[in-house]
């Protein structure tokens, strides 16, 4: 869905909240930060990408302090054993700067360039599928550690 118009953004997140059924992602495109603070107010988890580099690290650490529940997410990270090594200062520093705002495991750099330009994705590589499944295991469990326990807070006073 195509949300790049205020107004078209506005219905998608209401049919998300009317129908309840699934996850709405939306991509805040990058180096937009009132639209992140402004879409952060609407949404249950809010996830900041960002990759092994100093630029990438002053950005999201910009982020995380102007949206304080947001949590980063180390995506395309590096899978040579050296290039994990030479990155994971990056890593502890942002995580001392942000305690328990770190999510893991990384998301790993996936060389899948041929999948992505194909006209249909129905049958992507094994390491597309793979990185897709952990992905999703890895949102769905800090979505319901974070999320869920928010939720059934709120199921339990409405029911007392």
């Amino acid at each position: 869905m195509d949300g790049r118009l205020p107004e078209q953004l506005a219905l998608i997140l209401d049919r998300s909240c009317n129908t309840l059924n699934g996850w709405l992602v939306i991509d805040g495109g990058g180096n937009r930060l009132d639209f992140d603070i402004e879409v952060a107010k609407h949404v249950d988890l809010t996830i900041i990408p960002f990759r092994a580099s100093e630029e990438d690290i002053d950005t999201v650490a910009q982020s995380l302090t102007a949206i304080p529940t947001a949590m980063a997410w180390p995506s395309a990270w590096p899978t040579n054993n050296f290039a994990v090594n030479a990155a994971q200062y990056l890593l502890e520093g942002l995580g001392k700067a942000f305690p328990q705002r770190i999510m893991t495991p990384p998301i790993p750099f996936v060389n899948s360039i041929s999948d992505l330009l194909t006209p249909t994705l129905a049958s992507p590589s094994t390491a597309v599928r793979h990185a897709a499944r952990k992905a999703y295991e890895t949102v769905s469990d800090y979505y319901d550690d974070r999320c869920g326990a928010d939720k059934q807070s709120v199921l339990e006073a409405v029911s007392a």
